[in-house]
């Protein structure tokens, strides 16, 4: 998957060469139009890096996976989280294959408890 900030570096490179090359930097009706095209795109890509600074993309809090193997209470084991292999630690005690729900992070490992399809109060650690 390519970057959007990516694309739009590359979108002024492009643009800038376009002028140098053609030799239309120092043209004011060519000049004008494609510097705040490049400037809107730079705007456009300080406001997405701004606005997704500090956002954890990868959270696994509330999700559901499966356990592989049984988890005693405070043990560690693993779960399928989105087909992905994960150790856990077991809040309860959990069955090999039982559903469980993502509590909390801890690093590389998640605090895991099994999953209740209908319990509305089911909650989860910061």
């Amino acid at each position: 998957m390519v970057s959007h900030v990516a694309v739009s570096i590359i979108i002024i490179a492009i643009v800038i060469a376009a002028l140098i090359l053609t030799g239309q930097y120092a043209n004011p009706i060519v000049a004008i139009p494609s510097m705040a095209i490049v400037g809107f795109i730079s705007y456009r890509i300080g406001y997405v890096i701004y606005k997704t600074r500090g956002r954890n993309f990868f959270t696994y809090v509330g999700k559901i996976g499966k356990a592989i193997e049984n988890i005693p209470k405070g043990g560690e084991g693993y779960v399928m989280i989105e087909g992905e292999l994960w150790k856990a630690i077991a809040e309860e005690p959990i069955s090999e294959g039982d559903k469980v729900i993502v509590t909390k992070m801890e690093g590389l490992k998640l605090r895991v408890k099994r999953y209740i399809e209908n319990d509305k109060n089911q909650t989860f650690g910061a």
